[in-house]
Order: structure tokens, then sequence, then C-alpha cells
């Protein structure tokens, strides 16, 4: 079966709105809290220095900055995102486990998948990563890796590689349709966050930032990474409903 770009996004946007309450308490301990710690206290990831024209030095200063920022920040880091990945597999038990859970059972449903979980997650996001730099096929990976995480709480005995498969057998035909939501998204996304994510470096930047303002600042811009989430979330299940059928 194929899927349409409006037919997910609708069944998705239906979703949220009948459950906007239990969704948004999950995804503000899970979601939101992570990307506000990153958000206030970690800095970006640092990149190579342009205006270092000889390139040996250029890595070099780009390899002493990134050890640099692994020692200070790698594990609060991975640990932000360990947790974001448990409330999207909260998120996912809640509406794909067999078992129809309330809250209390899909917190123990997602704890008793996680490992293989964040496998899957992570098996992902190499490929995914890698094609970022190119835009379009990082893309298009998301899109036809979108229905892992439902596969894994629909279909308890996969496993984190047969989840993948799964996923790739399911979105066959349908990857370009996809991609195209997964970029909606993320275009929304960036848009609305990036504002205040420049706000932030141009506050920081002044040397004595009001610590209040950006406190706001970053909030406002993790409550956009926190609905972005969520709703890729609620969009790969919309996709895996109309395709596992």
């Amino acid at each position: 079966m194929r899927i349409n770009f409006a037919g997910v996004i609708v069944d998705a946007w239906a979703r949220f709105r009948r459950d906007s309450d239990l969704l948004l308490r999950i995804a503000g301990a899970f979601m939101f809290l992570p990307a506000f710690a990153l958000t206030l206290f970690v800095p970006p990831m640092p990149m190579p220095d342009a205006t270092i024209t000889d390139r040996q030095a250029q890595a070099q200063q780009w390899a002493d900055g990134l050890t640099a920022w692994i020692g200070d920040y790698a594990i609060g880091f991975g640990a932000a995102h360990l947790l974001v990945y448990f409330g999207i597999a909260v998120v996912m038990a809640l509406y794909l486990d067999p078992a129809r859970p309330d809250l209390r059972e899909a917190l123990r449903r997602a704890l008793s998948i996680y490992p293989r979980f964040v496998l899957a997650m992570i098996l992902v996001s190499i490929p995914t990563g890698l094609g970022m730099w190119l835009v379009i096929p990082g893309l298009y990976i998301l899109g036809r890796t979108m229905l892992t995480a439902p596969a894994l709480l629909a279909e308890p005995e996969l496993g984190a590689w047969g989840a993948i498969r799964r996923s790739l057998s399911l979105t066959r035909g349908s990857g370009l349709t996809l991609m195209g939501v997964a970029a909606f998204v993320y275009l929304v996304g960036l848009l609305c966050g990036q504002p205040f994510m420049l706000l932030d470096t141009w506050m920081r930047s002044t040397g004595a930032p009001n610590p209040v303002a950006v406190a706001v600042v970053d909030a406002a811009a993790s409550a956009v990474a926190m609905i972005t989430q969520l709703g890729l979330a609620l969009i790969a299940i919309s996709a895996y409903r109309r395709l596992a059928r």
C-alpha cells in the first residue's frame, strides 16, 4: 500500500489533538527537558575554523577542540539523547504495542525493549547523519528507516536489524513521500527554532548575558525541538499503521 503526504500529516495531527495532554506530558519530561539542558549548558560541537588557511593547522585546531568538547560534554550529550529515545519509545508503545497499554504499562514496555531500541536508533542515525552532509540523501534514508521504531513496538519478535529491514520493506515505493514528510517537519522545525538559536548565540557573545533571558530563549528553542521530535514520532506511527495493513 502507498501513502500520501497529506494523509499522514492529517492522521498525526488528529492523534495529537485527541491525546495532546498525555503526549505533552511525556514529551515534556523526555524530549523538552533534555533539549533544554543541552541548549542551556552544552555549547555546539566545534567545527573547523574557516579562517585558518593552513589545512593541517585547521585540522589540528579542530581535533583539539573536538577532543576537549568530548571530554567536557560527551556524557551529558549522550544521556540527553538516551532520554529522548526513551520518550519516543513510550509514545510508540502507547499506540503500537499489541497489548494497548496505559501510560504505566507503556513506560514498562519501553524499558523492556530499550536496549534494542537504542541500538536500532544508533544504527539508523549513522547513515542518516552521514547523508545529511548532502541533505537529500540523509532525508531519503530517514524516510526509508522512519518505521524502524514503530516496527520494534508493534512486532515484538523483531530485533534491531530486523526492525530496520522491516522498515525498508514497508517503505519500498513510498520512500520519496516519506522523505518529503521528513523534510517538511525538519524545515518547519528549523525555521521556527533557528531564530531562537541565533538570539542565544548573540546574547552569549555579549560577554555578560542576562541568564533569565538566555533561559527563556533556550526554553523556546527546546520547545520547538520537542514538537519536532514528537511530530516525527506521530508521523511514523501513522505511516506504519497505513503501510503495515
